[in-house]
């Protein structure tokens, strides 16, 4: 049925006699609903001029009139708006949307009417505003959907309606995404009713290329339509080259084959007539005679590149396995450094350093290594030059076997280092300048007893108080069982002592001033076999006792007597049991020189009572060594003084080479520390144990027991690897922002430097390398010249070791791709074999525009192309020409202008070339007068 049918009635009648055929009945209410809105709201409006010039004064009457002319103004604003809306194209939702901004207005009208005028504009409650907030929110979304619409309108929205979308206007035909259709054609000739034709659609000719707009397509169509009618078919008998010029100045040429099908196309753009004649002669005199660049294992190919030379080393399939890694100046140096990279390659070793690597090299007379990271950077070197490689490699092999229980220690920072030296155990104390201020006493073999040593000397250093012994001195020290004295030379050997516990250190102090006096009146008794003694006590009783060569009491009288004879006569009784036992009588203090049960000599000073006061310290090998110490402390004991000790204590001498040193002692006699060195004057010693005093005590305890990490923040926290004497075995390399940033290279180095890979470099190697870009290899000699790379990344090492065992077996029995004159080369692209002319600089200079599925295909190709070139031969076209090609096992029509760019091509493929040529008539015929349709 015509438009007109699609509504009837007296609103339809007069919308088509006096504005137009409506497009539909929406269009015919918004049009009536504009109107009757637009007369509702003058209605209000001249009602309410007239409510105020003829006002009586009764606020009932003005009110009344008043709400009826707000209400007439209120409701003809959002009803025209909505006739403006059905007037729009936009969908069902759209005008539901709108429908319900109407009735948000009408809601808000009837709130007016209830609250005006008893609670309006300040009066009563004054629902002023939440009134007019209802119908200002109804009268937005009325005229929202009119905002809206013209934006989307040119784009996909939910409000537009498909009809004027553009391409859903059009036969499918008509917008590309059919080739065949039937359109129907509803019209109306003059003086007639409304009638349609149904017409069959097909699809002739589309663009080759695609327009940035609506204007150049439009264009595009207009050029066309001016050049297909003078279009002649190029007719070709034989094989021709098609010479032309485009827009630009290019020139370019196609060889066709005497079907009008593409054989091949230049391979680049020339700049002049000469240049192209030129490339199309070298194409005939050298294409029949061409060589195909067949690869046999692998070839080196040398090519220029720019005023460069380079080479690539190609598989079988022409594939880049390799590439040289620079560019040279002429074809015979890049010919060498192929042939070098053939001769080294077959025996270099692939390193694979991940993520250290040991690399051992020749340095002057001697071999040293360098610890190396996975990007080939140097980390450190080690110190020592060997003077073969295999003291080198071991000498990395064992210090790499230390690294995970290396310490660390921070140079410049005061600590204790416990180290192992000949055996035995030792400590050393370092200053903040890293020099040995204190030392163990090298006694000590047993590390626990080291440390221990250690933390004593860090506890006592600081209280310590510095003291001097001339020749001998008393000591007064605790201990368990209470206070103890001991009688000890300059050397700290004890001389004497009495460990029985004293209560006070008077106490010991009242005993050695009985020991000083005794000394001094002392006998000396000597006795080669058992003696009785006859003694008195302190209270005056008197008593005896046997004891044997080595001073140990055999029989005692048991009982006290009160007269000397009385005693004796009791001794004698016993005395006939022992007949050769002497008679010693006790009537003042006595030394006492004995041999104990081993053979060693000893001695002791016994009091007028029998009482023991004192007692050599040690035992003695002779008899006389034992006479002299006794001699030592009657010489010495009146003048020495005597000194309470607690803690410890710095004691200041002077060695066997005039220089004073000191020494820091213990309460109970042990040495916890030694002045490393000796000073000139016992001023110069009394300050260096100020010194050690505070660094002793706060110094850190750290034990190197093969190697340590000396850490400098005064070269950047660059680190160094030190042995137990401090000698330094590697030196660091890198620095670091901070302390962290060392922490973590050294921990790392640490846990995963003892498994480093240790290699040499005779005359090359394979670097391979990975990151996050992928996995690379590179043929580099000892001093780090890359002859040779990867052609490109790997995703997986494997990979990456796949094609470095493929080179390494390939590059030595490469032969080179070379050719005098010219070539034919097959590449394969995209999964296609495709064929190329080369010049002898390897430029390309005609290549085939069909691709095969197999590269014999391809060979048969250029076998093909050879025999066309004889009799091909050179056409110039200077006006738009229609071409027939082969496609897909079909024929197309093709539409090149004079400048060789292609205007047009046929839409389908045709079985035959007649078919094609058929429809490439049709369109020359129909199109110049054909009508321009624009979808979208």
């Amino acid at each position: 049925m015509s438009q007109a049918t699609a509504g009837s009635g007296f609103m339809f009648s007069l919308y088509e006699q006096y504005i137009g055929e409506p497009k539909s009945k929406k269009q015919v209410y918004g049009y009536w609903l504009f109107l009757i809105g637009c007369l509702i709201g003058f209605a209000g409006v001249a009602l309410f001029i007239t409510t105020i010039n003829s006002s009586t004064g009764n606020d009932l009457e003005v009110s009344f009139t008043a709400r009826l002319a707000y209400t007439l103004a209120g409701l003809g604003l959002p009803i025209a708006i909505f006739g403006i809306v059905l007037l729009l194209p936009v969908r069902e939702r759209a005008i539901h949307a709108t429908l319900g901004g109407l009735a948000i207005t009408v809601l808000g009208i009837f709130g007016f009417n209830v609250a005006y005028p008893s609670n309006w504009a300040g009066v009563g409650q004054d629902y002023t505003i939440p009134v007019i907030a209802v119908y200002a929110t109804g009268l937005a979304v009325i005229a929202g959907v009119v905002v809206l619409v013209p934006i989307l309108t040119g784009k996909e929205g939910m409000l537009v309606e498909d009809e004027v979308r553009g391409l859903d206007a059009h036969p499918p035909v008509l917008v590309g995404q059919q080739n065949h259709g039937t359109l129907f054609s509803v019209f109306r000739r003059p003086g007639e009713e409304w009638t349609w034709r149904a017409v069959q659609q097909s699809a002739i000719a589309t663009s080759v290329e695609a327009a940035n707009s609506r204007t150049a397509a439009k264009d595009a169509v207009g050029d066309l339509k001016s050049k297909v009618s003078n279009a002649r078919l190029l007719e070709i008998t034989t094989a021709a080259f098609r010479l032309y010029e485009d827009e630009q100045g290019v020139w370019r040429w196609v060889l066709l084959r005497d079907d009008g099908s593409v054989a091949a196309e230049s391979g680049e753009r020339y700049d002049s007539r000469d240049a192209t004649e030129d490339s199309v002669s070298f194409t005939k005199d050298q294409g029949p005679s061409a060589p195909v660049l067949d690869i046999d294992g692998a070839a080196f190919d040398v090519y220029r590149d720019g005023d460069d030379w380079r080479w690539n080393l190609l598989d079988e399939d022409r594939s880049v396995i390799a590439e040289g890694a620079e560019a040279y100046g002429d074809e015979a140096s890049a010919d060498d450094a192929a042939d070098e990279v053939a001769n080294r390659i077959g025996d270099a070793r692939v390193l694979a350093v991940d993520p250290f690597g040991v690399e051992l090299y020749e340095d002057g007379d001697g071999w040293r290594w360098r610890l190396l990271d996975a990007e080939d950077d140097e980390v450190a070197v080690g110190e020592p030059t060997f003077d073969s490689r295999r003291e080198a490699e071991a000498d990395a092999d064992e210090l790499l076997g230390h690294l995970s229980d290396a310490t660390v220690v921070e140079k410049g920072s005061a600590g204790y280092e416990l180290y192992e030296d000949d055996g035995g155990w030792r400590w050393r104390l370092l200053d903040d300048e890293d020099d040995i201020v204190a030392e163990s006493n090298p006694e000590a073999t047993d590390r626990s007893a080291v440390r221990s040593g250690a933390e004593r000397m860090a506890a006592a250093a600081e209280d310590a108080e510095a003291f001097e012994i001339d020749d001998a001195d008393y000591e007064i020290y605790p201990g368990a069982d209470g206070w103890h004295w001991r009688f000890v030379a300059e050397d700290r050997r004890v001389i004497a002592d009495r460990t029985g516990g004293y209560e006070t250190p008077e106490d010991a102090e009242d005993a050695i001033e009985r020991v000083r006096e005794q000394a001094l009146e002392a006998d000396l008794l000597e006795f080669e076999t058992a003696a009785f003694q006859q003694y008195q006590t302190v209270a005056g009783d008197w008593r005896w006792r046997l004891i044997d060569e080595g001073g140990a009491v055999l029989a005692d009288s048991g009982q006290a007597y009160d007269s000397k004879d009385d005693a004796g006569n009791a001794m004698a009784t016993l005395k006939e049991k022992a007949p050769d036992a002497d008679l010693l009588e006790i009537e003042t203090a006595a030394f006492e020189l004995f041999e104990d049960d081993g053979g060693d000599w000893g001695w002791r000073l016994i009091d007028e009572g029998g009482r023991l006061v004192a007692d050599g310290a040690d035992r003695h090998a002779t008899k006389q060594g034992a006479r002299e110490a006794m001699d030592f402390l009657v010489d010495h004991s009146p003048d020495a003084d005597v000194r309470t000790v607690e803690g410890a204590g710095f004691q200041l001498y002077t060695d066997d080479a005039d220089d004073w040193r000191w020494r820091c002692v213990h309460e109970s006699n042990d040495v916890l520390a030694l002045s490393p060195d000796g000073h000139a004057t016992r001023d110069e010693a009394a300050a260096s144990v100020d010194e050690v005093r505070p660094t002793a005590a706060d110094a850190a305890i750290n034990a190197v027991e093969h190697v340590a990490f000396e850490v400098d923040p005064g070269r950047g926290r660059r680190w160094d690897v030190i042995d137990r004497h401090r000698e330094t075995l590697v030196e660091g390399r890198e620095q670091y922002a901070d302390a962290e940033e060392a922490r973590q290279a050294i921990e790392r180095l640490r846990s995963e430097g003892g498994d480093a890979t240790i290699f040499a470099i005779d005359e090359a190697a394979i670097r391979l390398s990975g990151g996050s870009e992928g996995w690379r290899w590179e043929l580099i000699d000892r001093d780090r010249t890359v002859y040779a790379r990867s052609a490109g990344s790997y995703d997986v090492r494997a990979r990456a070791a796949t094609v470095i065992d493929e080179v390494r077996s390939l590059a030595p029995e490469a032969g080179e791709l070379d050719f005098e004159t010219a070539g034919f080369e097959l590449v394969r692209e995209d999964g296609q074999w495709y064929w190329q002319l080369l010049n002898a600089d390897e430029t390309v200079v005609a290549e085939g525009s069909t691709g095969y599925e197999d590269r014999g295909e391809a060979v048969d190709a250029i076998d093909r192309l050879r025999e066309m070139l004889g009799t091909a031969s050179v056409l110039e076209i200077d006006d738009p020409t229609f071409e027939v090609h082969q496609r897909d096992g079909g024929w197309i029509w093709r539409l090149v202008d004079e400048h060789g760019d292609a205007l047009a091509e046929s839409v389908e493929t045709y079985p035959t070339r007649s078919a094609a040529r058929e429809r490439m008539n049709t369109l020359k015929e129909h199109a110049p007068s054909g009508a321009l349709s624009v979808a979208g």
